[in-house]
């Protein structure tokens, strides 16, 4: 009794930390977190003009000041991070540049790491910000849509179960997003001063505090920044993704009961429900397909920049041992959630896939009832085929399928990776 009872405090605790909402949250609440989502991103740049993507409508507030201020920080930290981690420097120097690792053996690894990090967060950033400003992310209009109408099936094209299910989830990420970027903004800045003060052996004099605290800061703000980039950019996919995911739900579902009843229907108002669904269908393909061109190629610098990143992380903290202790187990964790993320995106983009796949199979025996002339054969055919090709998911090729095959690739490749720093740092 008592066991259950810590385990409902520990519960409540996670709960309130987190923002967790139930499922029965009204569209109000849930524009709401929406909302604090969008304002965070527009805040960061991210999204210059929110969801609505209309300077009229949403004007930045990324102003020349901030966007000079922010380049000057990344800059400076950027170069930081080069020269001590790239080149052998005088002791004067590392002392000049706030080195607290200065004097450990592999304390270069922990400032390749953050290199390795803030450049891979950077190119994220500014190739989203390219895509916004092309005009590659318009599906996010539908959120501002969402806005003034609400979660209804009108807006959304999907059942009122799917509406309900969609609004559950992407309020929920909205809110795991914002929350977490928060914390890990608050909580890096005590973590670093532990590192400094567990780690550092700088001489004790107020001139090298003065040197120690300004990189320190700079540090700070350029990691901060970077992790909140990822994070925000994560968010705003995950949520967009959630609507994929419950929209094809939806489209295989319907396709599925039109296959089963196709024997049940008089044919007047079979082919009537035929030519619904596959209006429907055609629909999905097109805002799925004009979503992929932009999106594939974003997919692609997190594949492999994230899956880099973490391998050496992975590496610094098992093979090289910065501290072993703290510090490793910090870098590890941080790595293992890339894993994390790459293994969770891949599943939903497999479900996504083999959904669309399943209504490839049942469009055939739905359409197997019906007498077709050959031009609306062709096009049928036609469109089989586009169910068939992985354009339709968000992934390349069949990269981001979590398949068992495609799982087992990945691992070998992550483990050939790290043996291959292994073998050239040593």
């Amino acid at each position: 009794m008592l066991r259950a009872k810590h385990i409902g405090i520990v519960s409540k605790s996670v709960r309130y930390v987190i923002g967790f909402q139930s499922s029965d949250i009204n569209d109000t609440v849930a524009i709401k977190y929406l909302k604090q989502l969008e304002s965070m991103c527009i805040s960061y740049n991210i999204l210059p003009n929110g969801f609505s993507q209309d300077p009229s409508v949403t004007p930045s507030k990324w102003t020349k000041t901030k966007s000079i201020l922010y380049i000057s920080v990344m800059t400076i930290n950027i170069i930081h991070f080069i020269l001590l981690s790239a080149f052998d420097l005088p002791d004067e120097w590392h002392l000049l540049l706030g080195d607290f690792f200065h004097g450990h053996p592999n304390g270069r690894f922990f400032w390749l790491f953050c290199l390795n990090l803030s450049v891979f967060g950077e190119v994220i950033r500014h190739h989203w910000i390219f895509l916004a400003r092309r005009g590659h992310l318009t599906t996010f209009k539908l959120e501002h849509l969402i806005y003034s109408k609400g979660f209804k099936s009108r807006v959304l094209f999907m059942d009122r179960f799917y509406c309900k299910k969609f609004r559950f989830v992407s309020t929920n990420l909205a809110i795991f997003w914002v929350r977490i970027t928060y914390c890990l903004t608050i909580s890096f800045a005590p973590i670093l001063i532990f590192i400094v003060h567990s780690a550092s052996k700088l001489p004790q004099t107020s001139q090298q505090y003065i040197y120690t605290g300004f990189w320190l800061l700079i540090s700070y703000l350029g990691i901060s920044c970077t992790v909140s980039n990822l994070m925000l950019s994560g968010g705003l996919a995950t949520v967009q993704l959630s609507y994929f995911y419950y929209k094809v739900a939806h489209v295989a579902r319907t396709v599925q009961d039109l296959s089963m009843k196709r024997r049940r229907s008089k044919n007047a108002d079979y082919l009537l429900d035929y030519k619904a669904i596959v209006c429907e269908i055609i629909k999905y393909q097109n805002e799925t397909e004009h979503c992929n061109i932009g999106v594939r190629n974003w997919f692609i610098f997190v594949y492999i920049g994230l899956s880099a990143v973490d391998n050496f992380g992975v590496y610094t903290a098992v093979f090289v041992h910065i501290d072993r202790g703290f510090m490793d187990f910090f870098i590890l964790g941080v790595s293992m959630i890339g894993f994390v993320s790459i293994g969770a995106c891949s599943y939903t983009n497999g479900v996504i896939l083999t959904k669309m796949i399943s209504c490839c199979k049942n469009l055939r025996k739905a359409t197997s009832r019906l007498k077709l002339n050959a031009e609306t054969f062709i096009k049928e055919t036609d469109l089989e085929e586009r169910l068939s090709r992985t354009d339709i998911a968000f992934t390349i090729g069949q990269l981001l399928d979590m398949t068992t095959r495609v799982f087992v690739i990945y691992l070998i490749e992550n483990i050939c990776l790290i043996m291959m720093f292994k073998v050239n740092f040593q």
